[in-house]
């Protein structure tokens, strides 16, 4: 029986073999299972079989060497902690195939003059948002705009740079403490996107900038649209919106709005 046609359970056991594979040669040198994989909470975490062999090919092709579990989760999509074969620490985002949120994205991707194909189907769907977001963090890297690195996408997987410590991601600018600084950098993100990116994240907001020693870092750009699209400057203002009125929550004074808007789009 062939990878391709192996059953749900049979991919499960093949990729746990895998890790057990993986764990014992961990093991002779004193590692334990414990600090290595967390295999249940994953193995229990992971949804399909295609998400499955996704990480079963990210092994195999050297990209990962072990995941350890899961450091955050959302109605879209969960994170995870992984090693790749040098030591380095990793982020996995995978989306979830069976995620009834992504029915409510398509005009996100509709206008988008960068996506004129999409097939229909939910699984087309979640795997097409994907693509979309490791273009928009590719085009962010490119234009030097503070945000997440991507590493690689494989049908519903990102593989990213991990933001934190010991496994531990960052805190968020929502957990954080924040300064004046920290306004006037989230408004510079703002306008590098839609200037330099020419990107409107489209879901701008507290949740989705870490706040670390070297600055703040821009992640979660699924949403993220190309200026051409006919709803940009509308997601733009809601963006300038929704992060000044956090940070008017937190007692600073900000620039109204409507002149941010106005300075970013001329």
């Amino acid at each position: 029986m062939s990878e391709s046609t192996l059953l749900p359970d049979d991919l499960g056991k093949k990729l746990a073999k895998r890790v057990d594979n993986h764990l014992l040669k961990n093991e002779r040198r004193g590692t334990s299972e414990k600090d290595i994989f967390d295999k249940k909470k994953v193995m229990d975490d992971v949804l399909d079989r295609t998400s499955i062999m996704t990480l079963s090919k990210l092994i195999n092709s050297g990209t990962i060497a072990y995941v350890n579990g899961v450091v955050g989760s959302g109605k879209e999509a969960k994170m995870y902690w992984a090693v790749d074969r040098d030591g380095k620490d990793v982020a996995l985002k995978i989306y979830l195939v069976t995620a009834s949120n992504f029915k409510k994205r398509k005009p996100y991707l509709v206008d988008d003059p960068r996506f004129t194909r999409i097939k229909k189907g939910t699984r087309n769907m979640v795997e097409l948002w994907a693509q979309k977001e490791f273009r928009n963090l590719t085009q962010c890297v490119k234009h030097d705009i503070p945000s997440i690195k991507p590493i690689r996408i494989l049908k519903n997987v990102l593989v990213l740079e991990f933001v934190g410590k010991n496994g531990t991601p960052a805190k968020t600018l929502v957990e954080s403490e924040i300064d004046e600084n920290d306004y006037k950098n989230a408004i510079s993100i703002i306008s590098q996107l839609y200037k330099k990116a020419e990107l409107v994240h489209a879901d701008f907001s507290e949740y989705n900038i870490f706040k670390t020693e070297s600055g703040l870092i821009l992640f979660d750009l699924g949403s993220a649209i190309d200026i051409r699209h006919r709803n940009a400057k509308e997601f733009l203002q809601r963006d300038i919106t929704n992060i000044s009125r956090f940070f008017v929550k937190r007692g600073l004074t900000v620039e109204h709005p409507s002149d941010v808007m106005a300075r970013i789009t001329n």
